[in-house]
């Protein structure tokens, strides 16, 4: 499975829900946009369905154009670091000293 959830209650009565999508050749990530409309963003894998949106009605404020770039910034952070993780699975090892490195 590549989405799960887990509810928690905690002491005062407060609920939290954390869910979690694993990225998978089965997951589906796009932006619909719409000409009176804020864009939605919706990332679908199996039964899990998330869609991110501002609250208004169409309108879009300044504080929705910050939310985006902070969600955009926190992807391009996301990606970046799945970038480092790969790169460094897959470097070759450094070569170490070899005939032409010794004196005659």
């Amino acid at each position: 499975m590549t989405a799960s959830a887990q509810v928690r209650f905690g002491e005062h009565g407060e609920v939290t829900v954390q869910s979690y999508i694993r990225l998978t050749a089965s997951t589906r990530i796009q932006c619909c946009t719409y000409d009176d409309a804020a864009p939605i963003l919706a990332i679908r894998d199996g039964a899990a369905d998330i869609t991110i949106t501002n609250p208004g009605q169409g309108e879009v404020t300044e504080e929705d154009v910050a939310f985006g770039r902070q969600l955009a910034d926190a992807v391009a952070r996301y990606a970046a670091e799945l970038e480092d993780k790969l790169a460094a699975t897959t470097r070759p090892l450094a070569a170490g000293p070899g005939p032409a490195g010794q004196a005659a």
